[in-house]
C-alpha cells in the first residue's frame, strides 16, 4: 500500500471503521448514510454521479476526477466555470425518470458512483440495483444542509482529495448564521414562501431538501410538511391565506411580473415590497440543484431576512465562495452577472 493509499485508508477508518482486510485485499468497505455496506477501490480514478447534487460536490471537492456533468450545463454557468471543466460531456442522471442503461453506465468506466441526496428506501433500492446491474460500486449520502460539513469531509477521504478547507468553511458559515439567530424567539421570524418556478405556484415544504433553508436563515417556511423532499404545488388562494411577510423566487421573471399581477395583489409581502430575487449562478443558491451551493445562499437569505444581525459584502462572499468551490477566478463584470447587476 503507497503512502498516500494509507493515508486515505487510515482517514476511512476514522470516519467509517472500516475492515482493515477489505482494505488490504484492495477495496475500502464503506457504510453510507443509508447503512448499505459497499466496496470501493482502494484508489478511485473516475466518478460518475448520479445526480446534480453529487456532481457539483464531486466538482468542488476533485474536479478531475469528475467524469461528466448529468445533464448539459446552461452557456451561461458554463461561461463562469474554467473550460476544461465546464465542457465535460453529458453522462445522464441516474435519479430522472429516464435513467442511462446499464451497458450505456458501464461504458464509461467510473470506479464510483456517487450520489447525494435523500436516502429513503426508495434511493438505497435504486443504488442496489444500478450496482447489482453493473458491479459498480454506489455510495449513497444525505445531502442536509446540516450534515455538509461532514459529507465534504467524507467524500474528500475516499477521493484523497483535500477537502479540508471546504468543509471548515461550511462548519464555519453553519455556526455563525446559527450563533446569530439563537437568541431570535420565533414570533419574531418572519413568513416566508419560497415561489419556484416561472409561476411561483411550487415550493419548496417545511422540514424537506428544497424548504429547510428557509428555516436554517431564521424565517418560518409557511408550506407545511409533506413528508416528502418533492416541490410541493399550491394555489393563490393558499398562499393569500399563508400571506407571507417575505417571498424569494430564483426566477428573474417571476420577480418582475409579481409587483403587477392582479393574483398576487394585497399580498403583505408584494405590499411592503418585499420580495427577493436569489441569485442563481454558476448554481442556484436556494436550490436548483439542493446541494453544496446552497451554502452560499444561506447567508444570502439570512442577510435578506436579517441584515443587521448579519451585514456582508455580497461582492467579496460570491467571490470567495466560487474560487474556493467552483474553481473559477472571477471577474467584476462576471461577479454582476451573478449577482444580477449588469446593465
Amino acid at each position: 500500500m503507497t503512502g498516500r493509499r494509507l493515508g486515505v485508508f487510515l482517514l476511512l477508518l476514522c470516519f467509517w471503521g472500516v475492515a482493515a482486510p477489505a482494505a488490504m485485499a484492495g477495496g475500502i468497505e464503506i457504510i453510507d448514510s443509508a447503512g448499505r455496506h459497499v466496496t470501493i477501490p482502494g484508489e478511485v480514478h473516475r466518478v460518475m454521479p448520479a445526480g446534480p447534487p453529487a456532481a457539483i460536490l464531486l466538482y468542488a471537492l476533485a474536479p478531475e476526477k469528475l467524469i461528466g456533468w448529468p445533464s448539459a450545463l446552461p452557456p451561461e454557468t458554463q461561461a463562469l466555470l474554467p473550460p476544461a471543466y465546464a465542457r465535460l460531456p453529458v453522462v445522464g442522471r441516474l435519479t430522472s425518470k429516464k435513467p442511462p442503461t446499464a451497458a450505456a453506465i458501464t461504458k464509461l468506466q467510473p470506479d464510483l458512483i456517487l450520489d447525494i441526496g435523500d436516502v429513503e428506501p426508495e434511493y438505497a433500492a435504486l443504488a442496489d440495483k444500478i450496482q447489482r446491474e453493473t458491479g459498480i460500486p454506489y455510495l449513497l449520502f444525505d445531502r442536509r444542509l446540516a450534515h455538509t460539513p461532514e459529507i465534504l469531509r467524507k467524500v474528500a477521504a475516499l477521493l484523497g482529495a483535500a477537502g479540508g478547507g471546504l468543509a471548515d468553511y461550511a462548519e464555519a458559515e453553519l455556526k455563525q448564521i446559527a450563533a446569530g439567530l439563537a437568541s431570535l424567539p420565533p414570533t419574531q421570524r418572519p413568513g416566508v414562501y419560497y415561489a419556484r418556478g416561472a409561476t411561483g405556484l411550487q415550493t419548496g415544504p417545511a422540514d424537506s431538501l428544497l424548504g429547510e433553508i428557509v428555516e436554517m436563515a431564521g424565517g418560518r417556511n409557511l408550506a407545511p410538511p409533506t413528508g416528502s423532499s418533492a416541490p410541493a404545488k399550491t394555489t393563490l388562494a393558499e398562499i393569500a391565506r399563508w400571506d407571507p411577510d417575505v417571498m424569494i423566487t430564483q426566477d428573474a421573471g417571476l420577480y418582475r411580473a409579481i409587483p403587477t399581477d392582479p393574483g398576487w395583489k394585497g399580498l403583505r409581502a408584494v405590499e411592503a415590497h418585499r420580495i427577493y430575487l436569489a441569485p442563481a449562478l454558476p448554481f442556484g443558491w436556494i436550490d436548483e440543484p439542493p446541494g453544496i451551493n446552497r451554502l452560499l445562499g444561506l447567508r444570502w437569505l439570512a442577510a435578506t431576512l436579517y441584515p443587521e444581525i448579519f451585514p456582508w459584502d455580497e461582492r467579496a462572499a460570491a467571490r470567495q465562495f466560487c474560487e474556493l468551490f467552483y474553481h473559477a477566478k472571477l471577474s467584476d463584470a462576471a461577479l454582476d452577472r451573478i449577482l444580477g447587476h449588469s446593465p
